[in-house]
């Protein structure tokens, strides 16, 4: 009963807070828009992802650990929810945003997600409107895209509805304009199915620190630069939705606009793609990746999630991800919320650089960028010291931040601010 009046007075106040918003409405959807819109893209004719199971409500056991907001812990995928803290299972929802904890990640990333489906074809590039009551005539409050995207049931209903949250994946032409705003609404329980993701791996993209996690039979196998959406006034939809989500196949492929050349890519939210970070074709036909590269490891794209093409240590990269693509493999995405630090490493992290004029340090003593170089140890707590101050960090095996790096990002999300005021005001805009 708690819950349904809490979701009835949400709903009175999004009502009222939209019609004051209404002659703002109108203005915003006017905005001008790039010539390329990476989100936009929707390539090719694809089946049905996967077989409905018998009963669709039959829960997979789920792990018994203890939610992060019973833990203490406040940064989860549901942090803002007026419902957190009410499940006390274990899952994507209530796990703590800690990329350390290998045994956790890897149990998050192999249970079942709950996403919709209206078993037509195409359903992966269809959105559902989450409404503030349990009726088709209620106002919207958020959208989620069928087959792909992970919803957080919080209660099913008598009369053929569901409480769900998720973030919304709000596009330029969604029906509701909530960006990215983790949300709460009701959907026809007809359409929720509960789907197994592939066991050879999952993803995890922090949004954070701009890096993707590649996990192998549960433990860390690689990790990426990447560069997801970066905002600007007129294009507030250019945020990389957070939450959870199943990778698709058959893959979309490489797409171009005019010189610019994206490859590998894997649909996993409708118009946003997972791909490789973007080139340009030289005269003699080999890719230059120059205009692109400096930007991985900070917000960059339209709402895709570029990705690098220099191997890791472990031989991971972009074509490695493609080359071991699988349908329904679990990429989860974890939003930046305001207030999240990146911890320091430990002083006596051990890291890598050449002493024979090296100018780079690395997180291991082979690395792609050198190889036929056997890097020398010393530890993170000497690296503002003597000759290692100088060293910059190398792009290929991504070794951890400097302290000054780590504190910059820190600042910019430290509690009380707004690490991103352009995306606030077009919420604002929209009523939300």
């Amino acid at each position: 009963m708690f819950r349904r009046w809490t979701a009835a007075l949400m709903a009175l106040c999004l009502m009222l807070t939209m019609a004051f918003a209404e002659d703002w409405l109108g203005e915003w959807d006017d905005e001008e828009e790039l010539d390329f819109v990476e989100d936009e893209l929707f390539l090719g004719e694809e089946e049905p992802l996967y077989e409905e199971p018998d009963d669709p409500w039959d829960q997979a056991e789920t792990v018994q650990r203890t939610p992060a907001a019973a833990s203490g812990s406040a940064f989860t995928p549901a942090h803002t929810s007026p419902y957190e803290g009410l499940d006390t299972t274990f899952n994507y929802w209530t796990m703590p945003m800690d990329i350390t904890d290998e045994e956790a990640v890897w149990e998050m990333l192999m249970q079942p997600m709950t996403v919709l489906d209206n078993g037509k074809k195409n359903a992966q590039k269809a959105q559902v409107t989450l409404h503030a009551q349990p009726s088709l005539d209620s106002a919207g409050v958020g959208v989620v895209t069928m087959v792909s995207q992970g919803v957080h049931v919080l209660e099913t209903l008598d009369n053929g509805w569901s409480l769900i949250e998720c973030y919304s994946s709000s596009f330029h032409d969604s029906d509701v304009k909530a960006w990215n705003m983790l949300v709460q609404g009701y959907v026809e329980t007809k359409y929720l199915k509960t789907v197994s993701p592939d066991t050879s791996m999952g993803i995890v993209i922090d949004k954070l620190t701009q890096r993707l996690y590649i996990f192998r039979e549960g433990h860390l196998f690689s990790t990426l630069l990447v560069s997801t959406g970066l905002t600007n006034a007129k294009q507030p939809y250019n945020e990389t939705r957070s939450g959870e989500f199943f990778m698709l196949l058959p893959a979309v492929g490489g797409f171009a606009d005019g010189k610019m050349v994206c490859s590998m890519a894997i649909r996993f939210n409708s118009g946003d793609l997972l791909h490789e970070v973007p080139h340009n074709v030289n005269a003699d036909g080999t890719n230059n990746y120059s205009t692109f590269d400096p930007k991985l490891g900070t917000r960059a794209s339209h709402g895709c999630i570029r990705v690098q093409h220099n191997k890791t240590p472990e031989g991971a990269n972009m074509k490695w991800i493609w080359d071991h693509r699988k349908n329904n493999v679990k990429l989860v995405i974890w939003e930046d919320w305001q207030g999240r630090q990146i911890p320091y490493p430990e002083d006596d992290t051990v890291v890598y650089y050449n002493p024979n004029k090296g100018k780079m340090y690395h997180s291991s003593e082979h690395c792609y960028s050198a190889s036929k170089v056997t890097f020398t140890p010393f530890t993170y707590g000497e690296l503002d010291t003597g000759e290692f101050a100088s060293l910059t960090r190398c792009t290929y095996c991504n070794p951890p931040l400097r302290k000054s790096e780590i504190d910059a990002i820190n600042e910019e999300h430290a509690p009380g601010g707004d690490h991103d005021p352009i995306l606030t005001e077009a919420r604002h805009k929209q009523g939300f």
